[in-house]
């Protein structure tokens, strides 16, 4: 089993996480997520974009999200109630995104332009369901309505039971969420581990993100630079595959022994092996 996840000691997050996650109540979020999604979905049907369900990568993408799925749930007790939905949308963008409450909405061009595999589709879902998971949005957003109260209040001393009537509209806000570094490394730590597990290479996970860094940095907008990436990050996506391998194999029924090499990185076997 992979030890507990401690964000590392450079990337201690500032304040009272749960209280900013607090100022705006799960159900709140979901429920502009839903409006969100559902607007989203909308726009892509009156364009002629949303792939129909019968669409091959339709298919592909939905299969692998929903073998995922059920190894998510434990990192989120309100994920059982979830209504899961995964559509594509046919685009040049190269994104996608897992709202809080599980709506899904993958931009063709990140697979296409890509060319990613299904090992590598399948550590994105799992990184970005790791997000919804988790709640980064809710409590990046808290932290916004916490900059909002002025230095002169404390959010602990408002009423916050009655705070989440005044919410402004943040679905807009969830398409383009930029996380931080600690975010990052949380998702892909919990990603990778829901993934492995569901019989999709962890190795996948380092040939992704340096497909997504050279794809999507020359825009000023890039996917990557909603999900930071660089060498820290990259070594500890390698540090914890020595954690992700056994499940992996696992999944697929073989010894460690037994995996191919992919793409050039090792079986990272636990030390002492």
């Amino acid at each position: 089993m992979p030890a507990p996840y401690t964000a590392p000691n450079n990337q201690i997050r500032f304040g009272n996480t749960a209280l900013f996650r607090n100022l705006i109540p799960p159900a709140t979020l979901e429920a502009q997520s839903a409006q969100e999604y559902a607007q989203v979905i909308h726009d892509a049907q009156r364009d002629k974009t949303l792939l129909p369900d019968t669409n091959p990568l339709v298919k592909r993408v939905r299969d692998i999200a929903n073998h995922e799925i059920p190894f998510a749930l434990k990192w989120n007790d309100r994920a059982k109630n979830w209504k899961w939905e995964i559509n594509v949308i046919k685009s040049s963008d190269e994104r996608m995104v897992c709202l809080p409450g599980g709506k899904i909405i993958v931009y063709s061009g990140l697979i296409d332009r890509l060319h990613l595999n299904d090992n590598e589709i399948g550590m994105m879902i799992g990184h970005d369901i790791a997000h919804a998971l988790r709640e980064h949005a809710r409590e990046r957003l808290g932290r916004q309505q916490a900059a909002q109260l002025g230095a002169g209040a404390m959010p602990q001393y408002l009423g916050l039971s009655n705070y989440g009537s005044q919410q402004p509209d943040i679905g807009d806000q969830l398409m383009s969420m930029r996380y931080s570094p600690a975010d990052e490394t949380e998702a892909d730590v919990i990603g990778s581990e829901i993934a492995s597990r569901a019989g999709y290479d962890p190795r996948a996970a380092v040939t992704l993100w340096n497909k997504i860094d050279t794809g999507t940095r020359r825009s000023d907008d890039g996917f990557i630079w909603l999900h930071p990436y660089g060498p820290d990050r990259r070594q500890d996506l390698l540090k914890r595959m020595p954690d992700m391998m056994p499940l992996y194999a696992k999944a697929v029924g073989k010894t460690i022994d037994q995996l191919p090499n992919y793409a050039g990185l090792g079986r990272f076997k636990k030390s002492g092996r």
